[in-house]
């Protein structure tokens, strides 16, 4: 695998592995096992960043009416962070059906027994997902989509399956997501976003903007970044380190991808938490 925004392999503090499950570590003493399943990637040094991030900023009223939904839940880890923090109200959505299941029983094996409705689906698709929320949680393919000459190349690696459209293409999804977002959040609800440099995150937002026109009802303010470096996991993907690097400068000239390499060439991209809400003039059009 490659890519620290989709799976981690290395010995990150706040990961502890064991021979079948791993354990996932959070602010205030918050901690998941979660399994270590084929086909569902583990929680990345990104998605740990975004747990102690909801940590820290999501506070929990008394009652069921405060609702939250977790897009792209993978292995489940921050619905169940939500449900650990003391959310009652969670949905959680993915596009792949394994990783539902098993998120499924990452529940059971942390609190024994289910509260959180998973649920199957692209976006706002799955018909759980169809509402508004308090609160919406996503951590989205971190990549560009690719060129047709990459597509090609990584067809002829082999690289290809789900695995490739949780990395690549993160400025599309993201793109209408956010076209999608205001019909799906609260009059006071947000949306904590993992933006990831290499989409192109100006041209993202500013594609979002011109989609609603003049009245963009969105509002967005980053609330933290990270730095990270790109590793390579497995022979495949070292051998198709050279056109990727080729597709990465093509995706920093033409959609301002971000990323430095250093001398060693090690690649480090750029990770932002964002906050998206509702405007005030168009909540009050609403």
């Amino acid at each position: 695998m490659l890519g620290l925004t989709n799976e981690s392999r290395t010995s990150d503090s706040a990961m502890v592995s064991s021979q079948d499950s791993y354990e996932a570590c959070f602010g205030l003493g918050h901690s998941l096992r979660l399994l270590d399943r084929s086909g569902v990637f583990r929680v990345s040094p990104a998605g740990l960043r975004l747990g102690d991030l909801l940590v820290r900023h999501v506070e929990v009223p008394a009652g069921d009416g405060w609702a939250a939904l977790d897009m792209g839940t993978g292995s489940g880890v921050q619905a169940l962070l939500l449900r650990s923090i003391g959310a009652r109200n969670i949905v959680a959505t993915d596009i792949s059906e394994p990783s539902v299941k098993i998120a499924g029983e990452n529940e059971i094996l942390n609190f024994g027994d289910r509260a959180v409705t998973f649920g199957v689906g692209s976006l706002f698709d799955a018909p759980s997902a169809d509402r508004a929320f308090d609160l919406i949680v996503f951590n989205p393919p971190g990549w560009h989509t690719p060129s047709p000459d990459c597509q090609e190349g990584l067809e002829r690696l082999g690289l290809t399956g789900l695995g490739l459209e949780a990395m690549f293409s993160g400025d599309r999804v993201l793109t209408e997501f956010l076209g999608r977002l205001p019909d799906h959040l609260t009059e006071s609800g947000r949306a904590i976003v993992g933006f990831n440099s290499m989409v192109g995150i100006q041209k993202v937002l500013t594609d979002v903007r011109k989609q609603f026109g003049a009245n963009c009802p969105l509002r967005f303010r980053l609330l933290e970044r990270h730095t990270f470096p790109l590793f390579v996991y497995t022979e495949k993907w070292r051998a198709s380190m050279g056109m990727l690097m080729a597709e990465f400068q093509l995706w920093k000239e033409r959609y301002g991808s971000a990323f430095s390499v250093h001398a060693d060439g090690t690649l480090y991209f750029s990770y932002e938490l964002v906050e998206c809400r509702i405007s005030g003039s168009a909540r009050a059009t609403r």
